[in-house]
């Protein structure tokens, strides 16, 4: 992906409408994880903002600091949506609840009425 097809902003600028984006950033020892966002919890330690980042599948996060970039390739708008700045995409469900079995709408077929013949099993010829 070349950087010039990506968006880039501050953490500061992270907003509950980015929940669902893919995104990459690198964290404070310097590695670039990539991730879809989840969640965030933003809080202080000494003074110092820090965001707690939580990927939707499967569950991790990533700590990093106010001055952080968050990169991610912008979606273009879909045809007949509204343009807005950043593109919610569809999350799929971290944990799915229970199956519900689905069945036929009919039963199934009775039993079959078998004559005397039909046990019979014909000769070889």
């Amino acid at each position: 992906m070349t950087p010039d097809a990506m968006a880039e902003r501050p953490i500061e600028d992270l907003a509950p409408e980015w929940i669902g984006l893919k995104m990459e950033v690198e964290d404070e020892h310097g590695v670039t994880v990539g991730f879809r966002l989840g969640r965030y919890e933003k809080s202080t330690t000494d003074g110092r903002p820090v965001w707690r980042l939580f990927s939707d599948q499967p569950s991790w996060s990533v700590t990093v600091y106010g001055g952080t970039k968050l990169r991610w390739v912008p979606q273009p708008p879909a045809l007949g949506s509204q343009t807005v700045p950043y593109q919610h995409q569809s999350v799929p469900a971290a944990h799915p609840g229970p199956q519900v079995p689905q069945y036929p709408a009919a039963p199934p077929p009775g039993p079959v009425a078998r004559s005397a013949q039909s046990w019979v099993t014909p000769p070889h010829q």
